[in-house]
Parts: C-alpha cells; sequence; structure tokens
C-alpha cells in the first residue's frame, strides 16, 4: 500500500560521475549557482528550525517558496543535518545558472543527485532545487557471508542510534540466517522495544503475496494470464473489465490508479475493511490508458485481483491468502490483523513532521485502513518474510517456471521493471518488493548477482531506504543502482523543493 507521494520509481541510467580529480570537481562555489550551493551546505551543518526559516525567505525566490510548506521545508533540512550532513563527491554539471553535484549524507551514507538553479539576475535566489537519488559506489564482494551480514547490521546499529531507523532487519544466504537484530520501540507510549517477534505492516511487500495467490490459480488452471477481468467483475465498467487481463493486473499495466483521494480522506478508516470498501473509494476510476501500453503504479488494480481470488475460489479473500500463501510457505505470525482487534506483539506506526517549534511525533493508526488488502497492509515478523523468501525460492508456493516468469521484466507490456507482482532491479541482479506509507516501510531482496542473498528490511515508520541500499552495496551487488525520483518534475528522476 503505497502513498501517491511513495510509489516504486522507474529505473533511470544516471550519467557517469566525475571524480573529485577533476577540476571542475575542486571550486565548488564557483559561479552564482556555485555559491547558493555552498549556502545550502553550510546551513544543514548547524540547522535548527528557527535559522532555516530565517534562512529560507534570502534563499528562495517567492515563486520556489510557494511550492512547499515551510513545516516540510523544515524537515527536510533536520533530516539532512540528522543524517550527517550533506559533502560533496563529485560536481556533474555546471553553468553560472545552475549546478548538478552527487552528495553524500555522512552518517547513512546515502547519495543524492543535488542539483540547484538560480533566477538569471542578481541576488540569484534558488528558483529550483531538486534532489534524485544517486547509487552507491560499488564495493566488490565482501570478505565472507558473515562479515557481510553481520557489516549490514552494525550500519543499522549506528542509525538506530541516531534515531534513523526502528525496526527489524535480517540477513541471510543460500537458506541460512547469517544476522538478524531489532532495533528502536515499538510503541513509544509504553517504552516497549522492538524485538524479532514484532509484526510489522509491510505495506505494500503484501502485493507479492496476493500475486503469488494469483499465479497458485493459474497453474491450477483455474484462471489465465489472459482472462480479461470481465470474466470475474465488471469494475470499473464493462467496457473497461473487457480490455483488461489478469497480466495487466500482476504488472501495473491495467491503466487504473489508486484509491487515495478525498473520499478516502474522508472515510473513517473503520469503515475500510474488505475489499468492496476499497473499490467503492474508486467507483469513478477509468484506466488512464489502454492497458498493456504504459506502466502506472495500481493499487487498485491488486484490489481486483483480490476479487478474482474470491470469484475464483469462493472464499473471501484474507483467508485464502493466509491458508495458501502465508501458511503453506511458514509464515505463522503473518496475516491481516484488524487493528480495531486487540492484536499482541503489532508495532504501532510512527511519523514525525516539523514546525518552528521542533519535531512533533505522530501515531500513525489513522492513516491506515482498519484491515490490510491485496494491495498493502499485511503484518508480519522479518522471519516470516524471510521463510516467504525461503518458500518462493525453493518452489513450495509456485513452481520455478513461474517464478522465473513473475521475477521477469515484461517489456512487452511496457513494463521494464516489475515482473508479476515483484520489482526488477537493473539487469535482474535482485528482485523483490518494497513499499511505504506514513508510519510503515518494509523491503525484501532476493539476489540473483550475487546469487542468494535474501535481505529483509521492517520499519515503524519510513527508515528502511537507507539500510536497504547499505545492505545491498555491503552483499556485493555490483549492478549500480538505479537512479529515484518522480516523473512528473522539472528533470526526470528528481524532486523539486
Amino acid at each position: 500500500m503505497t502513498h501517491p507521494h511513495d510509489g516504486p520509481a522507474r529505473a533511470v541510467r544516471p550519467p557517469p560521475l566525475r571524480s573529485k580529480s577533476d577540476p571542475t570537481a575542486t571550486a565548488d562555489t564557483d559561479g552564482p549557482a556555485g555559491a547558493r550551493l555552498g549556502e545550502i551546505l553550510a546551513l544543514v551543518e548547524t540547522a535548527t528550525p528557527a535559522t532555516i526559516a530565517e534562512a529560507l525567505p534570502g534563499l528562495y525566490t517567492p515563486e520556489n517558496l510557494a511550492r512547499d510548506t515551510l513545516g516540510r521545508r523544515i524537515g527536510a533540512v533536520m533530516d539532512w543535518r540528522a543524517r550527517g550532513g550533506f559533502e560533496v563527491v563529485a560536481i556533474t554539471a555546471r553553468t553560472p545558472a545552475t549546478i548538478e553535484a552527487v552528495v553524500r549524507l555522512r552518517l547513512s551514507d546515502e547519495h543524492w543527485r543535488l542539483a540547484v538553479e538560480v533566477e538569471p539576475d542578481p541576488p540569484h535566489r534558488v528558483a529550483a532545487l531538486l534532489l534524485g537519488r544517486a547509487p552507491l559506489p560499488v564495493t566488490g564482494p565482501p570478505a565472507s557471508d558473515a562479515a557481510a551480514a553481520r557489516a549490514v547490521l552494525d550500519h543499522v546499529a549506528r542509525l538506530a542510534d541516531a534515531d534513523l531507523f526502528s525496526g527489524a532487519v535480517l540477513v541471510g544466504r543460500h537458506g541460512r540466517v547469517l544476522a538478524e537484530g531489532a532495533f528502536g520501540l515499538a510503541n513509544r507510549d509504553f517504552s516497549v522495544p522492538n524485538t524479532l517477534g514484532t509484526r510489522f505492516n509491510v505495506a505494500s511487500l503484501t502485493k507479492s503475496w496476493t500475486a503469488v495467490a494469483i499465479c497458485q490459480l493459474i497453474e491450477a488452471g483455474r484462471l489465465s494470464l489472459d482472462d480479461p477481468l470481465s470474466r470475474f467483475l465488471c469494475y470499473p465498467d464493462r467496457e473497461s473489465a473487457e480490455r483488461i487481463r489478469i497480466r495487466h493486473l500482476l504488472s501495473h499495466t491495467s491503466g487504473l490508479g489508486t484509491y487515495f483521494n478525498d473520499a478516502f480522506d474522508a472515510t473513517p478508516r473503520g469503515r475500510v475493511r474488505d475489499l468492496d470498501d476499497f473499490l467503492a473509494l474508486a467507483r469513478d476510476d477509468r484506466p488512464a490508458f489502454e492497458p498493456g501500453t504504459a506502466w502506472h503504479y495500481s493499487n487498485i488494480g491488486m484490489i481486483l485481483l483480490g476479487k478474482v481470488i474470491e470469484a475464483v475460489t469462493g472464499t473471501d479473500y484474507h483467508s485464502h491468502v493466509t491458508e495458501h500463501v502465508l501458511r503453506a510457505a511458514g509464515m505463522e505470525s503473518a496475516g491481516f490483523v484488524e487493528l480495531d482487534h486487540v492484536n499482541p506483539g503489532i508495532a504501532v506506526g510512527y511519523h514525525t513532521t516539523w514546525t518552528t517549534d521542533g519535531p512533533v511525533v505522530t501515531n500513525a493508526l489513522f492513516e491506515w485502513a482498519v484491515r490490510g488488502a491485496p494491495d498493502g497492509c499485511g503484518y508480519a515478523t522479518v522471519r516470516d518474510i524471510w521463510a516467504f523468501a525461503e518458500a518462493l525460492r525453493g518452489g513450495r508456493l509456485v513452481s520455478p517456471g513461474m517464478v522465473e516468469a513473475m521475477t521477469r521484466a515484461k517489456p512487452e507490456l511496457a513494463s521494464p521493471d516489475y515482473g508479476y507482482g515483484f520489482a526488477i532491479h537493473p539487469e535482474r541482479a535482485l528482485f523483490g518488493h518494497s513499499g511505504g506509507l506514513i508510519g510503515a516501510s518494509a523491503n525484501l531482496d532476493i539476489t540473483r548477482a550475487p546469487d542468494g542473498w535474501v535481505i529483509v528490511v521492517l520499519a515503524n515508520d519510513l527508515s528502511m531506504r537507507a539500510p536497504v541500499l547499505k545492505a545491498r552495496q555491503i552483499v556485493g551487488v555490483t549492478v549500480p543502482e538505479a537512479e529515484e525520483g518522480r516523473a512528473y518534475l522539472p528533470r526526470a528522476g528528481m524532486t523539486a523543493r
């Protein structure tokens, strides 16, 4: 289950980076744009909410300031400071009015592409600050599997000590758990720590469970990838349902969108419990393009796959997936909890916002539906997700041939980095699924190059990304990460501020 601002990004291959030995990388503050970049980096080093609020009017153009709230801007800068502040790794482009750099956050070791555009005339205030994630440098194979797993846990522990991670992590290879640990608090009201037995909201990772259930039914001959949706239900209307195929729903190429809209915001969460409740929130949704011709992340598409499961099996979605996917994989603690019931061992989700007075931490309970659905918000421990990965790798949920089909990109459907319920890393170095919404984030990686690694990161806030990227680097994934960002922004793959 993914909020509108946090869907899987499309792969964009970044240009080669200049090294620090490049003469253009030595004078970081030359020119108007470079000078403003230097001011931004200096502001981050000693930032407080008050100093940020004081600096922004002189730093940004009025048009830029109008794009976002003061609280969100304060939150971004304070988060950068908490992660150790920026150091410049390389300057990748420069004109008098623009500068682009790769920067590193010292504590979390995250790398970002940072671009500054200034107005052409004095005082050359910042017209746009653009951000896009940059790949971590490739480090090569680790000394040993055990050393790599321990290095991952050590890095996560440092993040947790700086209040930059709350959750649990597991690292294993070739069927053996090599390291696992839990960090932070599951419940801040009562100072209850996260443990390896804590059940986390796994957000959109749940989509992979739904996809496996569908593919089991395909292998059993009870439906096919080419079946039209209209065979099972006519949503959003008969004409659309006749054009949408099961393969389109599995690969996010149906053209349908999401239910995260004004109706969802206005609906008490206790009234969003069953699949029809979700569909009712998007009753006016229609395919934005001809199915199979473009890619658009679709929560509604996964809800519809849940409805297909119910139509084919005569069993409600939650019961069917619990029996045939979760329990079949040995995921003893995983399931679809109802948040208005008593649920031992679940982590409360938290989210931090900022004002000029400082941070405000909120309980994310009312951000979620009262029960998870085919698109997200199932609950599981890190051992549960490990069991899912091992059962999938071992052919115990679907056949090896079906695993291959599910974890192969579908360019013929305009889906170059997503298969059937699984995201595909560039060059198929790994596959898995991630997810994030306010108060929860999760990621499962199953590697192919190098082979056999399983990395599980579950968090009860939005802090899973830095551990995931570092873990990939440590275990020796040598295919560079794709640059991440938002396609609607002024520069492809970069987020405007």
